[in-house]
């Protein structure tokens, strides 16, 4: 045991001044780096095409990963942590949004069996991540002896194994994941076309998790629950966005008319708690009921705090109404223009498209990010998308406040429901203005 340990201490030295001190090696030529998946996203690194006859006591694996971590967040568990010790996080450099890990694995045993190891489970965070690129130093048995020789890490290819179970993984996509407010959740900032993506969901004292969605093109990702706050997704081939609502845990909503199954109960929950959307009476919130024009800018107008502005230029603005104000605020600011006939039209159900361009305004005159856009061609009636909407609209599904309604479509002149109006404020509060 003694000896064991001396050996496996001198290999760690050994490594630590790799650089400094030459070493023995095995050639590194035709090894590849490979990895697979398993079903809750752990990826598990192997080495394949090791020199033949060789016996490996040591090997320094330094890979690239999207996102910056610390040292204490990178790890490799051992396939076979009886069989030897992995040290790691002692060299960990970042640069450009990427990094870069040493990762040491010595024993006093052999560690190859014939042309293949495997390594184990490489994390970052605690979530499964795929290596960009990929360096080894493989150490064979006079490394142990301190004989003098050339030593230095070799690029290898880094490859997904044949004949497993794995689908093909493609290119690597962008996951989009704004904060929210009152929880913190924590995901990988690219995945591989195919990944099994892993997300930790942590609730703030008080509040709950009421909604958790990936969507990708406009269109929903399914989220398996894996319980104690973890989910999986798998990455399609293009970005994605995540989007994670948390309300308090007293929270309750009074209406008969939705339940928590309800896919628009948690954006209501959130709308009702910070008074942005009632009820239209004690006991009902008619979530399929249309919303008006004037009830949109009334309720951007409350979020600005309802300031004083100027005379009302509509001729269909009823003076003394309960949207005057707001309306006259919206129009004095840009963010409202009308018909363009003199009429507003504040009782009329306002579309997709209308109340996304309202959106759309409110955020420039706010100074908020519109740098977002998506491609609309996937959806098959963006034909009919109106000129006024026509980078509105884009903006609006690349950031996730506004997705397709089935059948591939965007409806961008049907009518938005209360209930995704409070989907798409909700989204705009949390993700956009960061307000509440």
């Amino acid at each position: 045991m003694k000896k064991g340990k001396r050996w496996v201490g001198l290999l760690l030295a050994c490594a630590l001044l790799i650089g400094a001190l030459p070493l023995h090696a095995a050639a590194a030529a035709g090894v590849s780096l490979t990895y697979s998946q398993t079903a809750n996203g752990q990826v598990v690194l192997g080495l394949e095409g090791l020199p033949s006859g060789s016996v490996l006591y040591g090997v320094a694996l330094q890979v690239t990963l999207p996102g910056t971590y610390t040292p204490a967040q990178i790890s490799l568990t051992p396939a076979d942590p009886l069989n030897y010790s992995p040290s790691y996080g002692s060299q960990v450099s970042t640069s450009g949004g990427k990094t870069t890990a040493t990762v040491y694995l010595v024993s006093s045993l052999a560690l190859n069996n014939g042309s293949t190891l495997t390594l184990g489970a490489l994390s970052a965070g605690g979530m499964g991540v795929i290596p960009e690129n990929a360096k080894v130093l493989l150490m064979d048995s006079d490394a142990l002896t301190g004989g003098l020789g050339s030593a230095s890490f070799e690029t290898v290819p880094v490859v997904q194994p044949t004949g497993g179970s794995d689908l093909p993984f493609g290119d690597s996509y962008n996951i989009h994941a704004p904060q929210s407010p009152h929880g913190v959740y924590q995901v990988l900032p690219t995945a591989r076309e195919n990944q099994v993506v892993t997300v930790y969901v942590q609730p703030d004292p008080g509040y709950k998790l009421a909604a958790l969605t990936v969507t990708s093109q406009g269109r929903h990702v399914p989220l398996l629950d894996m319980g104690g706050g973890q989910y999986t997704f798998c990455m399609p081939g293009a970005d994605v966005t995540l989007e994670a609502i948390f309300v308090t845990t007293g929270i309750y909503l009074p209406f008969t008319d939705m339940g928590p199954d309800d896919w628009a109960y948690p954006y209501v929950q959130y709308v009702y708690e910070h008074g942005m959307m009632n009820g239209m009476d004690d006991t009902t919130f008619s979530p399929g009921t249309p919303t008006s024009r004037g009830m949109i800018v009334t309720i951007l107008h409350r979020l600005e705090g309802s300031p004083k502005s100027g005379n009302n230029t509509f001729s269909d603005v009823t003076p003394g109404s309960w949207y005057e104000d707001s309306v006259a605020w919206a129009a004095e600011n840009g963010i409202v223009l009308g018909y363009g006939d003199g009429r507003f039209g504040p009782g009329d159900v306002i579309t997709r498209e209308q109340m996304v361009t309202i959106l759309h305004r409110y955020a420039q005159a706010k100074g908020y990010d519109l740098s977002a856009s998506a491609d609309l061609t996937q959806f098959s009636d963006a034909s009919h998308l109106s000129g006024f909407a026509q980078s509105s609209m884009p903006w609006a599904v690349g950031c996730g406040l506004i997705n397709g309604v089935g059948e591939n479509r965007l409806e961008p002149q049907g009518s938005a429901t209360r209930a995704q109006v409070a989907a798409i404020l909700t989204r705009f509060c949390q993700n956009i203005a960061h307000l509440l």
